[in-house]
């Protein structure tokens, strides 16, 4: 390779890199300005309007009012045919289905993402309670999903568990004896958040079931029971399918 085609290759990855930094700034926030991805993104103004002009016509982005962005459809088309993905979701929403509507609380699917947790499926129904008041994506130390990954061995979990301190390696004790997660979240809203394992054919906690629940609603112990359940039966569709597919 020349060093003229190693320049272009070089500033075709920082391209890239760019464009996959102001994709990522809608995870957390659905819509988004100019100045906002500036601000996150560190890239001055000129090359965030160059770069969501050509998302916008390739259709990543899309304009919902002025001066506003959000991600568009054929984004979202691409990113539901994901195949790990997408066998989560069909595996998982007719149990989030049932559950809802035994609970009538929020309920949800929670994977992992590096060292984050993102909230993949959500199911609130008529509930005054929407993730507006809860982050699709949290570190997995503040979360009970995070906690649950931490407790059955999750990827990354292990490095994460040797800096606890002993009362956080107890709770993660409890958590494996108990088969879910209780975490009250910081926001205004006052919300708790309980989790269950999702575990595939080979006992590797591929996802979690989750319960967002206002505080004055919550029962540990009713909800923990009937989501460990759930996320009990989602993994035994995965075995059944994994069986088939062999």
């Amino acid at each position: 390779m020349t060093m003229t085609s190693m320049i272009h290759a070089d500033a075709k990855k920082s391209v890239i890199g760019r464009v996959f930094d102001i994709l990522e700034c809608f995870g957390d926030q659905p819509e988004q300005t100019i100045s906002s991805l500036c601000t996150q993104t560190g890239l001055p103004p000129a090359t965030v309007h160059r770069m969501l002009a050509a998302l916008s016509e390739w259709g990543a982005v899309e304009r919902c009012s002025r001066g506003t962005y959000r991600l568009g459809m054929r984004l979202w088309r691409l990113g539901w045919g994901v195949p790990e993905m997408r066998t989560l979701k069909d595996v998982a929403r007719p149990v989030l289905v049932d559950l809802h509507r035994v609970t009538g609380e929020m309920v949800a699917v929670c994977s992992k993402m590096g060292f984050e947790i993102v909230v993949a499926d959500v199911i609130a129904g008529q509930s005054a309670v929407t993730l507006d008041a809860c982050s699709r994506r949290v570190p997995m130390r503040d979360s009970a999903p995070g906690d649950v990954y931490m407790a059955f061995g999750g990827v990354h979990s292990s490095e994460m568990v040797e800096s606890l301190d002993f009362a956080a390696r107890q709770r993660l004790h409890e958590i494996r004896h108990n088969g879910f997660a209780v975490r009250r979240s910081n926001s205004p809203e006052g919300m708790t958040w309980l989790a269950a394992p999702v575990i595939d054919e080979v006992g590797s906690v591929r996802s979690t079931l989750a319960m967002i629940v206002p505080d004055e609603r919550v029962n540990v112990t009713a909800m923990g029971r009937v989501l460990v359940e759930a996320s009990r039966r989602v993994s035994a569709s995965f075995h059944s399918l994994v069986t088939h597919i062999s």
